[in-house]
């Protein structure tokens, strides 16, 4: 039976997004395609394709365009191939492999989602809370990452755990955060202990804390299977200032150096009791925050963790200095990321235009597509080194803004419920993006 065009585009689609939704199976099969590994790979993927709910054409088409063996003269099989999944013949093989799950191991230890980007771009369109992706989904799982006190954890195993019971299905969260449990600083961002035997106690939770890990090195984390490969939902509550509120491709380090100076104040590292700290001098008053407290990462690397991490990406409590610093990277107009320009609410206005007046102007509670606004960017640079390699490039279908602090029925961080309280702060945001993956033929 002959395969029709929207099912064989729909197809490529998934079998070119593949190498990005499952980058670690997607490093290992380079050995399947090996010469001598060849003919049993191809067994397990004739198995595989044969098993999987795919149309019969397309399946028998599969099948037909495998060589028998590696390297391959047979450019008939080639030219089908690259036909089928729109890729050369090697990364065709592979990510076909990826796809059909050939080579993973039978002991993976958390499910990873399958969830195609357009399916998760008509959700958000068209539910208010993106958070209930979870009960509509599978699997149900979360990566927090910056977890502070687990208020934002609390909320959300309390409002979706019982759900998820009525389905049978676990809620998998897995929370990070720099801070180490041990340290003296850090004060009410550290995790309380009676919150976090609760959420250890909970039945219908698959619940795992990381203290003193940075987000930006797991790779130790997902070797060991204590971390996913890749979530359904990963979250990020009030991204830290100065961290993520100035981006480091596009302002030098003597800028930054500077414009922390002049806004922070002077700084030195120092020893507090047993422990390392940065002593900050700031308005007539010595502070002491964790060492890292000024390491500058940028939205850059913010973005490219959570789009890599999840199918669908939320920035809560995001303050406006952070917000804008991510809005710069997420427009496609490079005018807006104006070379050692710091963003301010002096020079927000003639950098960001008629964007600007308009999400100004967005009231509390109200929200907005950004791409309705301006045009997105088509894809992002990599700014994170990883263990597989260089990372196929990605970009984000779509981006949601909300503005404001708390909003009914989604779960929200201590801090998001603290700018309720903060008079002289502007209402924050909150960011929902859909990640994806572009090919490359």
């Amino acid at each position: 039976m002959p395969v029709d065009s929207d099912s064989l585009t729909a197809f490529r689609r998934q079998v070119t997004s593949a190498r990005s939704l499952d980058a670690p199976l997607w490093e290992a099969s380079r050995h399947l395609v090996d010469p001598t590994d060849w003919p049993a790979t191809r067994n397990s993927l004739v198995e595989a394709i044969l098993a999987s709910s795919i149309p019969d054409g397309l399946k028998q088409d599969l099948r037909s365009a495998l060589p028998v063996v590696l390297p391959t003269a047979d450019h008939t099989a080639a030219g089908l191939l690259k036909q089928l999944t729109g890729l050369p013949l090697t990364k065709a093989l592979r990510a076909l492999c990826v796809f059909f799950k050939v080579g993973r191991p039978a002991t993976a230890k958390w499910p990873l989602p399958t969830v195609t980007p357009d399916t998760i771009d008509r959700f958000i369109q068209t539910h208010h809370n993106p958070f209930d992706v979870l009960v509509e989904q599978v699997p149900a799982s979360v990566l927090d990452l910056g977890a502070g006190d687990l208020s934002f954890a609390e909320e959300l195993a309390t409002l979706y755990e019982p759900a998820l019971i009525a389905q049978h299905r676990p809620l998998v969260l897995h929370c990070l955060d720099r801070l180490d449990p041990s340290s003296q600083l850090g004060g009410p961002l550290h995790a309380p202990p009676l919150r976090l035997n609760r959420l250890r106690s909970k039945p219908g939770l698959e619940f795992r804390f990381y203290g003193d890990q940075d987000m930006f090195a797991l790779d130790a984390l997902e070797r060991d299977q204590r971390l996913a490969a890749r979530y359904l939902l990963v979250t990020c509550w009030a991204p830290a200032t100065p961290t993520f509120a100035y981006e480091p491709t596009r302002l030098s380090a003597r800028c930054l150096a500077e414009e922390l100076r002049r806004t922070k104040g002077d700084s030195r590292q120092i020893r507090h009791g047993k422990e390392a700290a940065l002593e900050v001098n700031h308005a007539g008053r010595s502070l002491l925050f964790p060492p890292w407290k000024f390491d500058i990462r940028g939205p850059l690397a913010l973005l490219e963790l959570m789009a890599r991490r999840g199918a669908l990406c939320v920035l809560g409590a995001v303050d406006s200095q952070v917000c804008w610093e991510i809005l710069s990277q997420l427009i496609d107009d490079s005018r807006v990321r104006p070379t050692d320009v710091v963003l301010s609410a002096q020079t927000l206005p003639e950098i960001f235009g008629e964007t600007y007046r308009q999400l100004s102007a967005l009231p509390v509670g109200g929200s907005c597509l950004l791409s309705d606004l301006t045009p997105l960017r088509k894809s992002f640079p990599s700014v994170l080194h990883t263990a597989s390699g260089q990372p196929a490039p990605y970009r984000f279908r779509q981006v949601k803004i909300q503005r404001g602090a708390l909003f009914e029925g989604l779960p929200a961080s201590s801090t998001a419920r603290r700018f309720q309280g903060m008079s002289e702060e502007t209402p924050p945001w909150l960011l929902t993006l859909v990640p994806e993956p572009i090919s490359i033929s």
